[in-house]
């Protein structure tokens, strides 16, 4: 099962950070024994010049994959990937504020980090800024913004074909809302 729950972060990761890790594809895919600690020694070695290990080894301790899940080391390790302005890890700093899992839910907070991840042009982040505002928007500059984050999300295909789709039907609703207002 915990295989297939890393397949999972490979195929839900709006970037190749998995894949272009030659250790990890290599000890995921080809070696036959895992060992939790040879996967999270090796990402440790590179923690200050690389921000990717950093953010998947977050990852790993987020959703329990070959290490032991622990909420607060996931957070420490997202959070070091985002302060080595990793864009994948400030939209997921963003989740950790949007769902109230991990830090405490402040949705102002989340719209802050997937705006700034947006702006670097990660299309998940430019989706999760246009429904947050899509959503709490109560001018029509708000939705206007709503629409251009969406809009750019739904031209970002980089490996979001079905966000862009889902993109364009916000905007759709996000525009029948900007009649409403004078």
């Amino acid at each position: 099962m915990k295989f297939v729950e890393f397949i999972f972060i490979l195929c839900c990761s709006d970037f190749n950070a998995f894949a272009d890790n030659v250790f990890i594809n290599k000890y995921v895919f080809e070696w036959g024994e895992k060992n939790p600690e040879v996967v999270e020694n090796y990402l440790r070695a590179s923690l200050d010049q690389n921000p990717v290990s950093a953010y998947i080894l977050g990852n790993l301790y987020l959703w329990g994959i070959f290490l032991p899940k622990n909420l607060q080391k996931a957070d420490w390790y997202i959070t070091k990937a985002a302060n080595m302005n990793l864009p994948e890890a400030i939209n997921s700093i963003g989740d950790g504020y949007y769902s109230g899992d991990i830090r405490p839910q402040n949705i102002n907070m989340a719209l802050k980090c997937y705006e700034k991840a947006a702006k670097m042009g990660l299309g998940a982040a430019q989706f999760n800024a246009g429904v947050v505002l899509l959503n709490i928007a109560k001018t029509k500059k708000e939705l206007r913004l709503a629409i251009f984050y969406l809009d750019n999300a739904s031209k970002n295909r980089n490996n979001l074909k079905e966000v862009a789709d889902v993109a364009n039907k916000y905007i759709r609703d996000a525009n029948k809302k900007l009649t409403h207002y004078k």
